[in-house]
């Protein structure tokens, strides 16, 4: 009797050890809430291209501030044995001339502050990437929250069905409609579900978060810009913060400080020496002077390239901004589309369609309408609200491409 008791809190105690671990994972799963600017704080920290960038920049800050005031001086010393043994002692410094070492300084400055510019561009674009996931993600869970909402109300219309048909007040066809209606919900639901799947696993890897985690996104889409945007401003303000048109701009000042450094090359370095001899008891001093005769080479060929490239950079800006003005006017047409199409579904309208629905699925559970008329209007509240949130996710994805477009937030537009 004792070993059956035994054997019974054995198996009791394993069956909570189960249940409370199971639970625990159950637990660990839960979905947890993120907001938009958390996720993107999380991705501009834990994102990997941003992390070697940083480092980029590092290393630029350490050249930079490493540079050398002067370079070191050179000590020589030279002994000859003998009847006349003698021994000298030589210490000279060499000196720039045409102000190289200040145009070197300048172009790591310029170095460092193209990495930060960098920095900035492939911050912003992996901004917008977050909030385009995080919109989909939204836009995915209400959508799932509808299907989800319209199999529980198919599964009542069917089991309704089914009463009726067994008292004789519908055909056996009507029952076959109610349950391909409820078949197509879970179907989309199963689907959504899959969405839903990938949409997290995107945004995780955005985010540098686990793969498998399963976060929620949490807060309302504005239906609305806060300001009214005008095209000329828009490009005027793209024109004036792109970070890598500004990076662009400065490959000019880069390559103009490349050229004065090129000419400043051409003035031979000066070397200023000491020297001090001693033979057979007797001393001597100098002082030393040298200067490289620039004869042969004039460095006219780096002096050369670098006039050449600066006519190239200044082309290129100009490219660039084309560029940029054609993406702000294609970005600002993109989301005044977009704008009108959500606008089609302003009012009361996906209001009255709920109420509506409402109504009638009352009105049938009383027996006063038809099952027919129940499953159209519903497909009707389902097509027109699954469009409205497709109109929501595409006129956000506009906004977020405009943002793109012009290398800031929209609230940051005069």
């Amino acid at each position: 009797m004792k070993n059956k008791v035994s054997v019974i809190f054995l198996m009791l105690g394993i069956w909570i050890f189960i249940f409370y671990v199971s639970t625990s994972d159950v637990l660990a799963d839960i979905n947890e809430e993120i907001k938009l600017d958390s996720a993107i704080k999380s991705a501009i920290n834990e994102n990997p291209a941003l992390k070697v960038i940083r480092e980029k920049s590092k290393v630029a800050k350490a050249q930079l501030d490493g540079m050398p005031l002067l370079s070191n001086p050179e000590l020589e010393s030279e002994y000859v044995s003998g009847i006349h043994g003698e021994q000298v002692v030589e210490l000279s410094k060499s000196f720039e001339i045409g102000g190289q070492r200040r145009h070197r300084k300048s172009i790591a400055m310029m170095n460092l502050e193209k990495i930060n510019l960098e920095l900035t561009h492939e911050s912003q674009k992996l901004t917008s990437s977050v909030k385009l996931a995080f919109y989909q993600l939204v836009i995915v869970q209400e959508k799932l929250k509808l299907a989800e909402e319209i199999v529980k109300h198919n599964q009542q219309i069917l089991n309704m069905a089914r009463l009726q048909y067994e008292t004789g007040d519908i055909s056996v066809t009507q029952v076959a409609l109610a349950n391909i209606q409820l078949q197509t919900a879970i179907r989309e639901t199963t689907t959504l579900e899959s969405n839903l799947l990938l949409a997290q696993l995107r945004l995780n890897g955005l985010m540098g978060a686990p793969l498998d985690a399963k976060p929620v996104a949490s807060g309302d889409i504005p239906e609305k810009l806060s300001k009214s945007l005008k095209l000329e401003t828009l490009k005027l303000h793209a024109l004036e913060n792109r970070a890598d048109l500004l990076s662009h701009r400065l490959n000019v000042q880069l390559t103009e400080s490349a050229y004065r450094l090129a000419k400043g090359a051409n003035i031979p370095d000066l070397r200023i020496g000491g020297s001090a001899e001693r033979s057979v008891g007797q001393y001597g001093y100098g002082v030393k002077f040298s200067l490289q005769i620039p004869i042969f080479d004039r460095n006219r060929a780096e002096i050369d390239a670098t006039k050449a490239q600066i006519q190239v950079d200044v082309a290129d800006i100009t490219h660039v901004e084309k560029l940029i003005s054609s993406e702000v006017i294609a970005a600002y047409i993109t989301l005044n589309a977009a704008e009108k199409t959500l606008k089609f579904y302003e009012g009361d309208l996906l209001k009255l369609l709920n109420e509506n629905l409402t109504l009638t699925r009352a009105a049938y559970e009383l027996g006063e309408a038809q099952l027919l008329e129940v499953l159209l209007l519903q497909n009707e509240f389902v097509k027109t609200r699954f469009s409205y949130l497709d109109a929501l996710e595409t006129y956000h994805k506009a906004v977020t491409e405009l943002e793109t477009t012009i290398g800031t937030s929209i609230e940051l537009v005069p």
